[in-house]
């Protein structure tokens, strides 16, 4: 991967703030690959995946999907899908990243002193903790075009507080299943970026 090899990254969220989160890490970053958040028309499962594997079928070297579990486990059926074909071999080029509940979790991981293992079940039960670092936060167009999400948190929180907190519950859910502990596979994705950076 040295030199002039150009490689692909294709991220698909179900919605706004993920697109304005990756997009917004790609202009600070000014990586040397391509990175293309893709925002859906529709947050549905279906759609998404169909997105991803458009992406791959494109030749993306990488192809991301971020999904939010909160929203899963409201729709079973999507749930079901989705874990029925997660780790079937045709769908090995796309990486599924989960957060629980939600992507602003991974948001709060960025400002949090010690290692949280509240649960919050939703967005709405998460969004007044983040509230605290991130005053006047909101899920709406206009506050993710007056706030650089990505330089705000990057400036306010620390990224590797988040990540080593990143990993830490994910693999703590893993092991306690049961438990609906809040994680998030976001260190996942840093971390790719991070190293196809430094190559």
């Amino acid at each position: 991967m040295r030199g002039r090899v150009n490689k692909s990254v294709a991220i698909i969220g179900e919605g706004e703030t993920e697109w304005f989160y990756f997009d917004s890490l790609r202009i600070s970053k000014r990586y040397p690959f391509k990175m293309v958040p893709g925002m859906p028309s529709h947050s549905d499962f279906g759609h998404i995946l169909s997105l991803a594997e458009r992406y791959s079928m494109e030749k993306f070297d990488y192809v991301i999907c971020l999904i939010d579990m909160d929203r899963m486990k409201q729709l079973p059926a999507e749930m079901k899908k989705y874990l029925s074909i997660k780790h079937k071999k045709q769908y090995k080029k796309i990486w599924f990243i989960e957060t629980h509940p939600c992507t602003e979790f991974w948001f709060l991981l960025h400002f949090l002193p010690n290692l949280s293992k509240r649960k919050y079940r939703s967005y709405e039960e998460l969004i007044p903790e983040l509230q605290k670092y991130m005053p006047g936060y909101e899920k709406t167009k206009r506050y993710f075009k007056k706030t650089d999400l990505y330089s705000f948190l990057e400036k306010h929180g620390d990224i590797e507080r988040a990540v080593i907190n990143g990993k830490y519950l994910s693999q703590l859910s893993k092991e306690n299943p049961d438990d609906e502990i809040c994680y998030s596979e976001v260190y996942r994705v840093i971390e790719l970026l991070n190293e196809l950076h430094k190559n």
